[in-house]
C-alpha cells in the first residue's frame, strides 16, 4: 500500500468507532467515527483496522471467520484483499469500497452535500401535508406491488414507504398518518378486497372486481361529461347561427324597408 492511502487510513482511525455506535435518537446525531476492514476477496479472512505503519496492519484478525484476537500483519503477507470503509456521521453511514473511493466522495464534500441535499429535500417534504391515499388508489398501488410479488404483504407503515418514500418517518404528521393507514387498510379487509394474514394484509380477488367497476364507473362518467361538454358547444352553434339568421333578417327587413 502506498504512502497516500496509507496516510487516509490513519487519518480515518484517529476518529475510531467506539463498542456501540448509537443510530438512532439524540446521541446518534452526534456521531462521527469510522471503521475500516481489510477482507480477502474470497472471504476467507477478515481484520479489523486499528493501526497501519509502513510494515504493515493491525487488528482483530478472523480466518473463516473463526477468532484469533488481534494480530500485526506485515504488508508482504496481505494479498487478494479488499478494504471496507464506513463513516458513520450523525444518523448516516457513508460505506466506501476502497480508498480511492473515500478520496473522492468523502474527503471532497460529494457525500457531505448529498446529505445537505437531502436535508433540504426533507426540510420541505415536512413542510407539506401528507395528502391521504383514497381506497381504490390504495388498491392500485397494491394491485401493482402483488403483480410483482405474489407474497407481498401491506402494512400502515409499509404503505407509508410506497406513498411517500421513506421520508414519511421524519414528517411531524406521521403519527395521524399511520393511524389514518390502519383504519384504511382495515376497511379494506372489512369489504372484501384485503385479507388479513400474520404481517399485515394480501389483496384479494375481490379487490379486482372492484377496481374493474371503479373504472367502468370513472369511464361512464367520462363519457357522460364528454357528451355533456359536446351538447353545451352544440347549443352554443346553434343560438349563434340563430343569431347570425336573425340579423340577416333583420337587415334585409330594415335595408328593404328603407
Amino acid at each position: 500500500m502506498n504512502l497516500i492511502k496509507r496516510w487516509i487510513i490513519k487519518s480515518l482511525l484517529k476518529k475510531p468507532a467506539p463498542d456501540r455506535i448509537p443510530r438512532s435518537g439524540e446521541k446518534a446525531k452526534n456521531v462521527d467515527c469510522n471503521v475500516v476492514y481489510f477482507r480477502a476477496n474470497d472471504e476467507s479472512w477478515t481484520l479489523y483496522c486499528k493501526k497501519v505503519d509502513s510494515k504493515g496492519v493491525t487488528g482483530k484478525y478472523w480466518i473463516n471467520k473463526e477468532d484469533f484476537g488481534e494480530l500485526s500483519i506485515p504488508w508482504s503477507w496481505l494479498t487478494d484483499y479488499e478494504i471496507d470503509i464506513t463513516h458513520f456521521y450523525g444518523t448516516y453511514d457513508l460505506r466506501y469500497s476502497s480508498v480511492t473511493q473515500y478520496l473522492l466522495e468523502g474527503i471532497l464534500p460529494w457525500d457531505k452535500l448529498k446529505i445537505l441535499i437531502g436535508k433540504v429535500q426533507q426540510f420541505l417534504f415536512n413542510r407539506k401535508e401528507l395528502v391521504r391515499s383514497e381506497r381504490i388508489e390504495t388498491l392500485k398501488i397494491i394491485l401493482e406491488e402483488t403483480i410483482d410479488n405474489r407474497s407481498f404483504t401491506v402494512s400502515s407503515v409499509s404503505l407509508s414507504s410506497l406513498l411517500y418514500t421513506q421520508k414519511w418517518v421524519f414528517h411531524p404528521d406521521k403519527s395521524r398518518q399511520l393511524a389514518y393507514n390502519d383504519l384504511l387498510l382495515r376497511s379494506l379487509e372489512e369489504s372484501g378486497e384485503l385479507t388479513s394474514v400474520q404481517h399485515g394484509f394480501k389483496l384479494s380477488p375481490k379487490a379486482l372486481v372492484t377496481i374493474s367497476a371503479y373504472e367502468e364507473d370513472q369511464k361512464r362518467h367520462r363519457d357522460n361529461l364528454a357528451q355533456s361538454t359536446a351538447t353545451k358547444w352544440l347549443t352554443f352553434a346553434l343560438i349563434f347561427v340563430g343569431l347570425i339568421q336573425a340579423g340577416v333578417a333583420y337587415y334585409g327587413v330594415y335595408v328593404n324597408g328603407s
